[in-house]
């Protein structure tokens, strides 16, 4: 545990959150919006949301066990048997703290925290960052006192009551909220910035696919372009060397602590469709190719984001198995040959995000805090 913070409200406001930055930033920019307003907040998350140290400085936090229900019975009984564990270690601090609500950010680390929560009969508000409940959340939901969205349409929540619905957005970074800057020059004569983003998994398949389609573009936009490529593989430094062989400016990192700056500056992401990437990109009104994980279980979610933002004119979803360097660099020339279609995408882009979340968010916890905060 680290970080302290006095209350004026008396007991703490727990935050339950997976260990993936998707999970994991949401409920930072949360805590520090509570911590503000004066409140003791304590996350609860596992080892690798615990990684993220720069997140949680100065954020009282707790590291539980945490295991994945996928696998046949074994796993499933050895997952049960660490929930088990991780709730009683949450139920512990929690009472500790003397805490008086639970927000759950989904992710399965985020349930036993929650099962704890509700166990001492504290309100459960869930936070859903997709356009889909989460597994953990739809688990959760019969328990839920509220839900919080990021977007005005959620499936799965039919027929959860409405009034207990709402739409906040989604929390994002200060150093997010700090990069909103009008959308940069775009002019034949002006450098083009493309920003290639994995999520925090990273992902390979951008690093098979981005560079040869870079490469097989005219001379003329290659030597525009100034590219930041997140990439982990073995061979960035043999990307990075092609690509300036060519021309073209390039980073090549596995990691970019100054993503705001980035993205604040970019023309154009290629990313992932989850959602923490949905929600920077908006709120800085930055249009984006994206590519859907393929497998596993945030396929339908990310497909479900990317379906969604495409059809607000946001930007344009690329299913990763039809996505070759052929394909990516006929959309590419089609994108920067334009005048119109970037602008117009980082204006619909802008339109939907919604810098305020973390407010918004806090306002709903503050409304279904025992005694009304």
């Amino acid at each position: 545990m680290t970080g302290s913070t006095r209350s004026s409200h008396g007991g703490a406001i727990a935050l339950a959150a997976g260990g993936t930055g998707g999970h994991l930033f949401p409920a930072e920019a949360l805590a520090r919006e509570l911590m503000a307003r004066g409140h003791a907040v304590v996350i609860h998350t596992e080892r690798r949301g615990a990684a993220y140290t720069a997140a949680l400085e100065g954020i009282e936090h707790v590291v539980l066990p945490a295991r994945s229900l996928a696998g046949g019975i074994g796993g499933k009984l050895q997952a049960a048997a660490v929930i088990g564990r991780a709730t009683l270690q949450a139920r512990r601090d929690l009472a500790r703290r003397r805490a008086r609500l639970m927000v759950g950010f989904g992710g399965y680390p985020s349930f036993a925290p929650a099962l704890a929560a509700r166990s001492l009969g504290l309100p459960l508000l869930l936070h859903e960052q997709a356009t889909r409940l989460s597994m953990a959340n739809r688990q959760l939901l019969r328990l839920a006192a509220g839900v919080a969205t990021s977007f005005p349409q959620v499936a799965g929540l039919e027929t959860f009551d409405p009034a207990r619905v709402f739409h906040t957005g989604n929390p994002v970074r200060r150093s997010i909220l700090e990069a909103r800057a009008d959308y940069p020059p775009f002019g034949p004569d002006q450098p083009l910035r493309l920003l290639v983003v994995g999520g925090s998994q990273s992902a390979a398949v951008f690093g098979r696919v981005v560079p040869p389609a870079l490469l097989a573009l005219d001379e003329s936009l290659r030597r525009r372009l100034q590219v930041s490529l997140q990439y982990k593989g073995d061979d960035a430094g043999q990307i990075a060397a092609s690509l300036a062989e060519a021309g073209i400016s390039a980073q090549v990192q596995p990691f970019f602590e100054d993503m705001g700056a980035r993205l604040a500056d970019a023309h154009l992401l290629i990313a992932r469709a989850g959602a923490t990437t949905a929600a920077d990109l908006l709120v800085v009104g930055r249009p984006a190719i994206f590519v859907p994980i393929p497998h596993g279980g945030s396929r339908e979610e990310q497909r479900r984001n990317a379906d969604t933002l495409a059809d607000a004119g946001v930007g344009w979803c690329r299913p990763e198995p039809a996505l070759t360097p052929e394909s990516l660099a006929a959309l590419l020339r089609e994108l920067f040959a334009s005048p119109t279609m970037l602008p117009d995408a980082a204006r619909a882009a802008a339109a939907l995000g919604r810098p305020q979340a973390a407010s918004l968010l806090a306002d709903a916890v503050e409304r279904m805090l025992p005694g009304g905060g």
